[in-house]
C-alpha cells in the first residue's frame, strides 16, 4: 500500500529547482562545449601558423641556395629530438631527402597532393604529430611536420580546467537557486500559516501591497474568496435571525387565537381564532417569501435577464392593477410619455415598482394623491414617485430599505413584513439602479434610474 506521501504531488519548490539546475547545467554544458571549440580552432590554428612560417622560411632558402646545397641546408636546420622533421618529394610524389632525425622513415605527403594541405600525421619516430605541405617552385614539394602531443597534453589540461569550473560552477548555481527558491517560498508559507489563522471576516485586514508582484493576484483572489465566504456566511446568519424574528411573533398569535377559540369552544370564537390564524399565517408566508427572495439576489444565485420593455406601458398596467387592490385609496396620477424603451428585466423591475407603489398607497395621506413621474434626462429615464406623508420625519427616511422598519407607529401593521423597501433596494441593485429616498415638504420622494433608453 503507497504512503501519502507517495500519492502526493511534487513540490513546487524542487520542481522549480529541478527545472533550474537543468538549465544552468545545458546552458554551462553549451558553453563549455563552445569554449572548447574555440581553443581548440585557436591552439592549432597558432600550430598551423607556425608550420607555415617555418615552412616559409626553409622554401625561401631552399631557393636561394639551390639544391646542390640542400644536405647542408637541412642540416641546418634538423634538429635533435623529434620535434620538428623535413622531408623534400618531387612532383611525382617520390621522396628525394628527409632530416636526419627522421630514421628510417619519413613525413608522408598526403595523396593527392594539389595545393598546401595542414593534416594530422604520424611522425617517423612514432608520435603523433601535425604537418603542412606546399609545393616548392621547383616542382616538388615541401613537408614540414612537428609534434602536437605537448599542444593535446595543454589542450587536456585546458579541458580539464574548463570542466572543473563548469561543474563548480553548476554546484555554486544550484546552492544559490536553493537558497533563492527557499526565500521565495518563505514569504509563502508565512503567508500561508497566516491565512490559516484568519477567519473570514478577517478577509478585509489581508493587505497584499507588500508581497511580491507574483503574489499580489493570487493573495487578492484569496481575499475576495474570503470576504465572498464572509457575506454568504453573513446572509445565513442574518437570514436565520430574520426568520426567527420575523415567525416569533405570527407563531405566538397563532398559538393565542386557537387557544382561545378552544377555551371559549362557541363556534363565534372558533370562527374568529381561525380567521386570525389565516391572518397570521398570511404573515408568515409573506415574510418568508420576502426573505426567500432577498436571499437569492443578494447572493446572486438568480441574475436579471434584461429584454426590450415599454416602462410607460408597465407603469400604466401596474397602477390600474394597485388602484383596484387599494379601495378607497388616494388617486394615482401618471406623468409619463406615451412610450419608454428601456432594456431591463421586466419581473424584477415590476415588482420594485409594485413595492414602491403599495408604499406610497398604504403610507400616504388619503386627502393627496400619488404622483408618478417619468422623465428622460441627459443619462436616461428617471422614475419619480411621491406621496404626502405628513407623519415622517428626515430621520425616518433615513431607514427606508432596512428590513423589518415599519415606521415609528406602524410597529404592529399586519399589512407590512418591512421588507419590501429593502427587497427593492436588493433588486435595483442587480439591475445597477440607483433606489433614493427624500424628504421634501412633506413629501417622501422615491428616486429610481437611471434607465438607458433604447
Amino acid at each position: 500500500m503507497s504512503s501519502p506521501e507517495a500519492n502526493s504531488p511534487p513540490s513546487l519548490q524542487r520542481r522549480l529547482l529541478w527545472r533550474l539546475t537543468l538549465g544552468i547545467g545545458l546552458l554551462l554544458g553549451m558553453l563549455f562545449v563552445a569554449l572548447d571549440s574555440l581553443l581548440d580552432l585557436t591552439m592549432y590554428q597558432r600550430l598551423d601558423q607556425f608550420l607555415e612560417a617555418r615552412a616559409s622560411a626553409f622554401s625561401v632558402q631552399l631557393e636561394r641556395r639551390g639544391h646542390e646545397d640542400m644536405d647542408t641546408l637541412l642540416a641546418a636546420y634538423d634538429l635533435g629530438g623529434h620535434t620538428e622533421f623535413f622531408a623534400i618529394y618531387d612532383g611525382n610524389g617520390r621522396l628525394r631527402t628527409k632530416s636526419g632525425n627522421s630514421a628510417g622513415g619519413a613525413v608522408s605527403l598526403p595523396q593527392p597532393a594539389v595545393a598546401s594541405i595542414h593534416y594530422d600525421t604520424t611522425l617517423p619516430d612514432g608520435h603523433r604529430g601535425r604537418a603542412f605541405a606546399r609545393p616548392l617552385s621547383t616542382d616538388g614539394w615541401l613537408v614540414l611536420a612537428t609534434e602536437r602531443e605537448s599542444w593535446d597534453r595543454t589542450e587536456r589540461r585546458m579541458h580539464g580546467i574548463m570542466a572543473g569550473g563548469i561543474v563548480l560552477a553548476i554546484l555554486l548555481a544550484v546552492a544559490m537557486c536553493l537558497l533563492l527558491v527557499r526565500h521565495a517560498f518563505r514569504t509563502m508559507t508565512e503567508e500561508g500559516s497566516r491565512l490559516a489563522a484568519m477567519s473570514p471576516d478577517q478577509a478585509a485586514q489581508l493587505h497584499v501591497d507588500h508581497l511580491p508582484r507574483e503574489m499580489q493576484s493570487y493573495a487578492r483572489a484569496v481575499r475576495d474568496a474570503l470576504e465572498r465566504s464572509h457575506q454568504a456566511l453573513e446572509r445565513e446568519r442574518r437570514f436565520s435571525r430574520h426568520v426567527a424574528h420575523e415567525l416569533r411573533t405570527p407563531v405566538a398569535e397563532v398559538r393565542l387565537a386557537v387557544e382561545h377559540a378552544l377555551r371559549e369552544g362557541d363556534a363565534p370564537a372558533l370562527r374568529k381564532g381561525m380567521e386570525a390564524a389565516l391572518c397570521a399565517n398570511a404573515r408568515m408566508e409573506r415574510s418568508i417569501h420576502a426573505l426567500l427572495a432577498l436571499s437569492r439576489w443578494e447572493s446572486g444565485l438568480e441574475s436579471p435577464e434584461p429584454d426590450p420593455l415599454d416602462l410607460s406601458m408597465l407603469l400604466r398596467q401596474l397602477i390600474d392593477a394597485t388602484a383596484g387592490s387599494h379601495p378607497g385609496a388616494p388617486p394615482v396620477q401618471l406623468q409619463a410619455p406615451p412610450s419608454a424603451w428601456v432594456h431591463s428585466d421586466t419581473g424584477m423591475l415590476e415588482r420594485i415598482l409594485a413595492n414602491l407603489l403599495h408604499n406610497a398607497l398604504d403610507y400616504g395621506d388619503p386627502a393627496r394623491p400619488v404622483r408618478v413621474r417619468l422623465r428622460q434626462e441627459a443619462d436616461g429615464y428617471r422614475l419619480r414617485v411621491s406621496n404626502a406623508a405628513s407623519g415622517l420625519h428626515a430621520e425616518d427616511v433615513a431607514h427606508f430599505g432596512e428590513r423589518y422598519w415599519r415606521g415609528r407607529d406602524r410597529g404592529g401593521d399586519r399589512r407590512h413584513a418591512g421588507l419590501g423597501l429593502a427587497l427593492s433596494q436588493a433588486l435595483a441593485n442587480a439591475l445597477g439602479l440607483r433606489l433614493v429616498f427624500s424628504l421634501k415638504q412633506g413629501e417622501v420622494i422615491a428616486t429610481l434610474g437611471p434607465f438607458a433608453a433604447l
